[in-house]
């Protein structure tokens, strides 16, 4: 699984998504991932299927594309590109190769998109951690000697 910076092809695929196929994310505990909005009211981070609707020529046959929106937080506001302005949200794109019907052998549900956008954000976690912990000094652990 791998994601990247959305571009305009990205945008254009997003824009055609209809309301009814966003679904809520999910955190890693299998609770509704909510944020408190601006007046106070919660709102739900939304996760859906690009796949049918962005052309992915030339890509690997399997490959999924799951688009996830959220409220992008005071940080992210000078960096949001004019579709996200005029939609509210941020968009991330996650890819991933394995089918939507089957998932991880023998996990149920693994090939909901909710699921592909849980199992890549836990990576990416543990990913910012083993950074972190390599930029206070200790790089070269484990060490043989």
């Amino acid at each position: 699984m791998a994601g990247w910076a959305v571009n305009a092809t990205d945008e254009q695929a997003i824009a055609l998504l209809p309301e009814q196929v966003w679904a809520t994310a999910l955190r890693q505990d299998g609770e509704s991932h909510e944020i408190k909005g601006p007046d106070g009211e919660w709102l739900s981070y939304q996760v859906a299927e690009l796949t049918g609707v962005r052309d992915l020529t030339g890509w690997p046959a399997g490959t999924r594309l799951i688009v996830r929106q959220v409220k992008p937080s005071r940080r992210d506001a000078k960096k949001l590109t004019v579709f996200e302005k005029r939609t509210g949200w941020r968009y991330q794109i996650v890819t991933a190769n394995f089918p939507a019907g089957q998932g991880l052998s023998g996990v149920p549900a693994s090939g909901q998109v909710w699921f592909v956008d849980a199992l890549y954000r836990d990576h990416a976690d543990v990913e910012d951690r083993v950074k972190a912990i390599k930029h206070v000094g200790l790089g070269p652990l484990p060490s043989k000697s």
